[in-house]
């Protein structure tokens, strides 16, 4: 192997693969990237054996070859270099570095120990725009159960259908469910682990705008963009039938305004119960009027104007967990729609089909 390529394209590579690669003492090979330098440039590849990432990197590759190195330490490393040319050669089990005035060599492994990433055939894609999908999947990744013990809900569902791809999370006490438009040939319902939906957040990060295609199978599921593969295991099993237990009427409907909204909730929860985050909300003609109490701190009550239709009512949230859904629908107002102190209550942005937010409320 033998080839040269810029420090800032290589750096730029090693950042997107590195951070799966962990301390891993039974298989010290997943600790280290795969470089594979092919006749069109250099493949850096790293698996935790749940999820594989391949990032292509322009290089001028004068012989073929491949060989594994720590991931962590050749990131650091190349990141302390300036930006210009690096030329890299294996020789006798070591990766010799080279630059105008470094000389490094790194001691690895053999690249036929490295586990072989799946492959998933580039068909039936489903192309999405990059920056409406990391919108999509921030507005449902938080309400993902942290439980690693329940993998179906420590994830992320995705239900393809032929005009639409619905996305959404539950921890059992508020879901969270946003749907975006595609052009689709398949109807496909995918469990997508948490950790992965992590990743992929991670790396789109930097992402300018531009398209992002999947791929996926049975098994697993296929992120392609700007060079960059990452590929990951879906969970098996089923993934909740939440639809059953949105309610498809309500009594109590209020429009209000969610910069007036927020703050008050904030204030209020400086004198909730610690441990129970509990806030009260009652809704009357022209106002939600949001209250708290403690013992051991005091108690807050404030009005905020609101457009109130249908009963008199009132519930009692998290706080914690009504912040979350507000901070998420992303529009200048937010429609409440509930039933009784026993029920959800489910929020939208006014005028905003696409996503919703159902929260649980605390029993008194």
């Amino acid at each position: 192997m033998h080839l040269s390529c810029t420090q800032e394209n290589l750096n730029k590579g090693l950042g997107l693969v590195s951070h799966i690669a962990n301390k891993n003492s039974n298989l010290p090979i997943l600790n280290n990237v795969l470089l594979k330098a092919g006749k069109n440039g250099l493949t850096l590849v790293t698996t935790d054996l749940e999820i594989g990432i391949k990032v292509f990197v322009r290089s001028k590759v004068e012989e073929e070859g491949s060989f594994t190195v720590a991931a962590k330490l050749l990131n650091e490393f190349i990141g302390l270099l300036p930006r210009e040319n690096i030329n890299i050669a294996l020789k006798e089990d070591n990766l010799y570095i080279k630059s105008q005035n470094h000389k490094t060599n790194i001691k690895g492994l053999e690249a036929e120990d490295f586990p072989l990433i799946p492959e998933i055939e580039k068909e039936n894609e489903v192309e999405l725009s990059i920056t409406e999908f990391k919108t999509a999947l921030s507005q449902t990744v938080f309400a993902a159960s942290l439980d690693g013990s329940r993998a179906e809900i420590n994830a992320v569902n995705f239900c393809f259908s032929k005009d639409e791809l619905i996305m959404a999370a539950t921890d059992s006490y508020r879901l969270a469910e946003k749907r975006l438009s595609i052009n689709n040939s398949q109807e496909k319902s995918l469990i997508i682990p948490l950790k992965t939906i992590q990743e992929l957040l991670r790396i789109l990060n930097d992402q300018a705008e531009q398209k992002l295609k999947l791929y996926f199978n049975e098994n697993q599921i296929m992120f392609v963009f700007d060079g960059v593969e990452l590929i990951s295991r879906v969970v098996e099993g089923k993934y909740p039938d939440y639809q059953q237990i949105i309610p498809s009427d309500f009594s109590t409907t209020a429009k209000c305004e969610t910069n007036k909204l927020i703050p008050a909730i904030k204030s209020a929860a400086l004198f909730c119960k610690q441990g129970i985050n509990d806030v009260r909300l009652s809704f009357a003609k022209n106002e939600i009027v949001i209250a708290s109490a403690s013992s051991a701190v005091g108690e807050n009550v404030i009005k905020v104007p609101a457009e109130v239709t249908g009963d008199e009512n009132d519930i009692v949230f998290n706080f914690r967990y009504l912040l979350d859904g507000l901070s998420n629908i992303g529009k200048q107002e937010v429609v409440f729609n509930i039933n009784n102190n026993a029920s959800p209550g489910l929020l939208q942005g006014k005028n905003n089909k696409n996503y919703l937010y159902l929260i649980m409320p605390i029993r008194q």
